[in-house]
């Protein structure tokens, strides 16, 4: 989910720069491995298309001002119907691949009845989040993803990580400040 805008930046949040790369440039090497990522676009989505590596499909969503969820609809048009997906919105900087993986094996070693994998630190829930297709329909009726995720806690298995960059994103020039300094001492 890479469709919004940057408070306060003037640029759009895939652009927003953590030392030497961008939040979509983390977000897709986050993301290597996996299958081919589908990147929804909107804010300013010709300037963020240049960037975009050729191994992503993209997806502009003119609408993306509706929301996450518009965006992530938009999205899921350009996945299989019988496909699980990886909600992974480009504001989370800090991730690393160690979480993705992490999230990706409670997922294939998951029961049945595990239908959403939330990773958790100190008992909070963040992102990204897996969801299988079974409740795709759902987010497709749903106001927001949280809202499916919260249905059923029967059905959520969560994934105690290590670090809270689950729940750190930036949404405020001061939280994006505060991403840029945690990002750096992260890479030290």
């Amino acid at each position: 989910m890479a469709a919004g805008d940057a408070p306060g930046q003037g640029l759009p949040k895939p652009l927003a720069r953590f030392g030497e790369r961008t939040a979509l440039e983390i977000a897709v090497e986050n993301c290597a491995g996996l299958a081919r990522p589908i990147v929804v676009l909107g804010h300013q989505a010709t300037r963020v298309r240049a960037v975009i590596p050729p191994s992503t499909r993209v997806v502009v969503h003119p609408e993306w001002r509706s929301g996450q969820l518009s965006s992530l609809r938009a999205g899921l048009r350009h996945v299989r119907q019988d496909s699980p997906f990886l909600l992974y919105p480009v504001d989370y900087p800090l991730l690393t691949p160690s979480v993705i993986r992490r999230l990706v094996t409670a997922f294939r070693r998951g029961s049945a009845r595990h239908n959403i994998i939330v990773p958790t630190f100190h008992g909070r829930g963040g992102h990204p989040v897996i969801f299988s297709p079974a409740v795709r329909a759902e987010l497709t009726r749903a106001r927001t993803a949280r809202e499916v995720v919260r249905k059923d806690s029967g059905r959520v298995k969560f994934v105690p990580v290590e670090t809270a960059a689950i729940e750190k994103d930036f949404d405020t020039p001061t939280s994006y400040r505060w991403c840029c300094r945690a990002y750096l001492r992260q890479r030290r």
